[in-house]
């Protein structure tokens, strides 16, 4: 699976840490989610800063920016890591669970889709 795949079913799920009132059992399954990508998650971070080093520059203020002709180029390698094959967690949601526990936008639904299971 994509690897942006499942930073972003990550990302939605840490969210909700904070909702109170989430079941125990899908609590349960989405913490052990996060728990699972936590690693794939770090890898992004870490090769997205990789990425943003190679093409920035030093702008005299203790930081860097990127120069305009490298933003493509920065936006293009972003991606392809994006699209890196990983083993995502084996966990699957049940959709029936889900709805009738979390209000999602579909932006949300969309990236928790791979993760969803419509036949529980």
């Amino acid at each position: 699976m994509e690897l942006i795949k499942v930073v972003n079913a990550k990302k939605v799920l840490e969210s909700m840490a904070d909702k109170e009132d989430i079941s125990a059992h899908l609590s349960y399954w989405m913490t052990r989610f996060v728990v699972k990508a936590q690693h794939e998650h770090d890898f992004y971070l870490s090769e997205t800063r990789k990425l943003i080093n190679k093409y920035a520059e030093p702008d005299g203020n203790g930081s860097v920016r990127i120069p305009t002709d490298k933003i493509e180029e920065l936006n293009n390698a972003i991606e392809e890591l994006g699209k890196t094959d990983v083993e995502a967690p084996n966990i699957k949601f049940a959709l029936s669970e889900i709805s009738s526990e979390l209000k999602l936008s579909m932006k949300q639904m969309y990236s928790l889709l791979d993760f969803i299971d419509d036949n529980k």
